[in-house]
């Protein structure tokens, strides 16, 4: 059997250049998908935020508690 052919330094250096240059990509689309989460997240919560205020408002008006305060 013949032996097997080691890389040279060259080979070696072209070979992690071109896998840091690849993890490099993958980590510049991971960051925007990141802040494109982070923008719906915000935005979630917003709307979340809009909901809870808004369904406050109409249990205190239908259990005719404007106030506030709570009925014992």
């Amino acid at each position: 059997m013949p032996e097997e052919r080691t890389p040279s330094i060259d080979e070696r250096i072209h070979a992690l250049t071109m896998n840091l240059e690849l993890l490099l990509k993958r980590g510049e689309e991971q960051g925007r998908q990141i802040s494109q989460l982070s923008t719906q997240i915000a935005a979630h919560e917003r709307d979340m935020q809009r909901f809870r205020r808004a369904l406050r408002a109409a249990l205190e008006a239908h259990m005719g508690n404007g106030d506030g305060e709570s009925e014992a």
